[in-house]
């Protein structure tokens, strides 16, 4: 599996340098492979594009960004790599389920936030390791066991 070193390579590489203009063909010269090579590979490794991978760790640390309500929504939009915010936003919102100024409403509050939000929270790859929560219960309205 020597091509398997040059994929993870080229994976920490992304890891590295997700906030900077990037394409397959930079990406792929990490792992010393053709870009469709690569590609096909890294896929076939991973169960996910490259590009997948990117926006995955772009969209993690723009959530961690907006957690601690620093930075406007479009100072995390150009911090995580991001060109154009409308791009930014809508990939948030199709990916995480809210609007990214909602996200940092409901993750900087002190409020309840309903267990449908709550997985907004907690990092994808654990969500794809561990499932999503259990649904809530109502205890008050459970019928009591003898």
């Amino acid at each position: 599996m020597p091509n398997l070193r040059r994929l993870l390579r080229a994976r920490d590489f992304l890891r590295e340098a997700y906030h900077q203009p990037l394409n397959l063909p930079r990406i792929a010269a990490q792992a010393n492979l053709s870009p469709h090579h690569f590609l096909r590979a890294y896929k076939r490794a991973f169960q996910e594009t490259p590009h997948d991978t990117l926006t995955r760790l772009r969209l993690e640390r723009a959530k961690t960004l907006l957690r601690q309500g620093e930075l406007s929504v479009s100072e995390v939009c150009l911090e995580v790599g991001f060109e154009s915010l409308s791009t930014f936003s809508g990939l948030f919102l199709r990916e995480v389920g809210l609007p990214p100024s909602h996200y940092r409403k409901y993750a900087t509050s002190q409020v309840y936030i309903p267990l449908v939000y709550r997985t907004l929270y907690v990092p994808a790859c654990f969500l794809r390791v561990y499932g999503g929560p259990e649904p809530e219960r109502n205890f008050e309205e459970a019928p009591l066991e003898p």
